[in-house]
C-alpha cells in the first residue's frame, strides 16, 4: 500500500472504528455513497456501498498499474476509475455472469464524469480461449473481469463495486417499487408490459430491464431501460422517503455487494468527488453483430475503441492533451492511409465489406478451415508466380528480402519460432509500413510476430499491438506503380503461436 493511502488509513482509522457511534457515522456514509453513485450513474444496475470486511474483495492489480494506484489520494481529489458490475447468480451456474459492466472516470478538478457501458456480448480473448467479455466473471470473479475490461479499454481499473441482481430487487421493494414510462409493449416471464406508464416492483423492474430478445433494439433497448429503472431509483434515493427505508436498504446491501474499497476510501470518494456530477458523459462502443458458430457476438469497432480510450487516459490525467490529439491524428491518418492503401480489387477490411463478405470470414476464423484455406490458396499462388515471373530489375523479390540470415524481430513470445529480416532493405522498409497501414497501427506500436514471403511479389505477415490486445493477418502485395500495398487484412482471435 502507497504511503499517501497508508496515512489517510491512519487519520481516520479511530473515527470509523470507535465503536457505535463510528458504525452509525459509517452507515449514514455508506448510504450517501450509495445515492451518490447512483445520481452518477443513470444505466446501470450498481450501488456503492460497503458495511465490512465482509464485503470487501482485495485485487492484485498488474505490475504497469499498481505504482499509480497505491499514490492515488483520494483527499487531493486525483481522478479515478470504478468497474460497476451487476452479477446474475440466478441460473445457478458457478459464479454467475457479470451482465451490466460500466467503467467511471471521476476527475473532480475537471468537475467531470465520463461513463462507458460494455455490451456483455462483446467478444474478447479472455485466459486464452475466446468468449464473451461477461463470462470473465464466471472464470475469475472481479479480478478477471477487471483483467478483461483493461485489455478490451487500455486503461486501469481502479476500483470495482459489484452487486447481485437479486439484491436491487431487493432494494427495489424496500422503496415500495418504481415508476417508468414504457415505449414498447412487451410480454416476457409470463409478465405483460404494457406501453404508457406502469408501477414495478423489485421482481417486476428486474424482468423490464432484462429484457432484450423482444425489442428491435437488442442490448441498446435494454440498456435504455435499465436507465429508466435506475432513474425512478434516484428519485426514490434522494426522497425524505429513502430516510425510513434506512435500514431495509442497508440490510440488503449488506448482503448482495462486493467492493475493493475500504471504509475510508468511500468516505473520502462520497466527500471529495461530488464536484464531478456537474458534467457527465456516456460513450457508447460501436460495433455490429455476428454469429460463429450459432454463438452471438458483439464485435467491437477498432477505431471507436482507440477513441474512448483516448478520451478515458486524458480524463484520467495519464496524458495530456497534447498527446491525445497527437494520438487521434494518428489514428485518423492511419485509417485514411489503409483506405488509400488496399487494392480496390480485393479484399479490404472488414468494415467495407458486404454482408455476405463478412459471414465468410466468419467462418473462416475457424483454425482448421482458416488453415487450409489459405494454405492450399497460397501455395497455388506460389507455384502460379514461380512458374510464370521472372526476377525483373522493376519487380522486388520477397524471397531476397526475408532471409533466415538476418537480424531477429523483437519478441516477447519466446516459444515462437524465431523471424529474421533485412532491416536495412529499401524494400523492406516500404513492406513494412503497408503491413503497419493494413493494420492500422503506427510502425512504433507494432510487433511483428511471423512473416514469410509468398511467391515473388507477395507477403503474409502477423502482427500485434505494443500492449498485445489486437491481432491481424496482413496479406501485402507488390503493386505495380503503387509499391506494397495492403490487400486483405483478417483479424486473429486465436492464440498467436497457431496463426503464425
Amino acid at each position: 500500500m502507497g504511503r499517501k493511502r497508508q496515512n489517510l488509513l491512519h487519520k481516520r482509522r479511530t473515527m470509523i472504528e470507535g465503536g457505535a457511534m463510528g458504525k452509525k457515522v459509517l452507515l449514514i456514509t455508506l448510504t450517501s455513497l450509495t445515492v451518490f453513485i447512483l445520481t452518477l450513474v443513470s444505466f446501470t444496475f450498481q450501488f456503492v456501498t460497503s458495511t465490512g470486511a465482509s464485503m470487501n474483495e482485495d485485487i492484485e492489480h498488474k505490475e504497469k498499474y499498481q505504482a499509480r494506484v497505491d499514490d492515488l489520494s483520494l483527499t487531493d481529489g486525483d481522478p479515478i476509475s470504478i468497474l460497476l458490475m451487476g452479477v446474475d447468480t440466478r441460473s445457478g451456474e458457478e459464479g454467475g455472469r457479470a451482465d451490466t459492466m460500466v467503467l467511471m472516470t471521476l476527475n473532480p478538478q475537471s468537475k467531470s464524469i465520463e461513463m462507458v457501458s460494455i455490451p456483455r456480448d462483446t467478444h474478447l480473448k479472455i485466459d486464452g480461449g475466446l468468449d464473451k467479455i461477461n463470462s470473465s466473471y464466471q472464470i475469475g470473479g472481479p479480478a478477471e473481469t477487471i483483467k478483461s475490461v483493461e485489455k478490451l479499454l487500455d486503461v486501469p481499473v481502479d476500483y470495482f463495486i459489484e452487486v447481485n441482481m437479486k439484491g436491487f430487487e431487493g432494494i427495489v421493494n424496500a422503496y415500495g417499487g418504481v415508476e417508468v414510462n414504457n415505449d414498447i409493449e412487451f410480454t416476457d416471464k409470463h409478465v405483460h408490459f404494457p406501453k404508457g406508464e406502469i408501477k414495478l416492483d423489485g421482481k417486476e423492474a428486474l424482468i423490464y430491464a432484462r429484457m432484450r430478445k423482444k425489442d428491435p433494439r437488442g442490448d441498446f433497448g435494454r440498456q435504455k431501460r435499465q436507465r429508466q429503472v435506475i432513474e425512478a431509483l434516484m428519485q426514490k434515493g434522494e426522497s425524505i422517503e429513502s430516510v425510513t427505508k434506512f435500514g431495509e436498504i442497508i440490510d440488503v446491501i449488506q448482503h448482495n455487494v462486493k467492493t475493493n474499497m475500504n471504509p475510508i476510501e468511500m468516505w473520502n470518494i462520497q466527500a471529495n468527488y461530488k464536484s464531478a456530477r456537474e458534467t457527465m458523459e456516456a460513450h457508447k462502443i460501436e460495433g455490429k453483430d455476428k454469429t460463429f458458430k450459432g454463438t452471438y457476438y458483439y464485435m467491437p469497432d477498432k477505431k471507436n475503441l482507440n477513441t474512448i480510450s483516448l478520451r478515458l487516459k486524458k480524463h484520467l490525467e495519464l496524458i495530456s492533451n497534447d498527446e491525445a490529439d497527437q494520438n487521434r491524428s494518428k489514428i485518423k491518418k492511419n485509417a485514411e492511409n489503409n483506405k488509400k492503401s488496399g487494392d480496390l480489387g480485393a479484399a479490404t477490411h472488414e468494415t467495407n465489406r458486404s454482408k455476405s463478405d463478412q459471414d465468410t470470414e466468419m467462418k473462416d476464423q475457424d483454425p482448421e478451415t482458416e488453415r487450409s484455406y489459405e494454405t492450399a490458396k497460397n501455395e497455388a499462388e506460389e507455384k502460379d508466380t514461380d512458374k510464370n515471373s521472372n526476377e525483373t530489375g522493376n519487380q522486388p523479390n520477397v524471397k531476397r528480402v526475408i532471409k533466415e540470415d538476418w537480424k531477429p524481430v523483437p519478441t516477447r513470445q519466446t516459444n515462437h519460432t524465431k523471424v529474421t529480416f533485412d532491416e536495412g532493405s529499401l524494400d523492406w522498409e516500404e513492406m513494412t509500413e503497408a503491413i503497419a497501414k493494413g493494420a492500422n497501427l503506427t510502425r512504433d506500436d507494432m510487433i511483428l510476430w511471423w512473416v514469410e514471403g509468398k511467391g515473388m511479389n507477395n507477403v503474409m505477415a502477423t502482427v500485434t499491438n505494443k500492449t498485445q490486445t489486437e491481432n491481424y493477418r496482413v496479406h501485402v502485395k507488390w503493386i505495380e506503380g503503387r509499391g506494397y500495398a495492403a490487400i486483405k487484412v483478417e483479424e486473429l482471435y486465436e492464440n498467436d503461436q497457431k496463426n503464425r
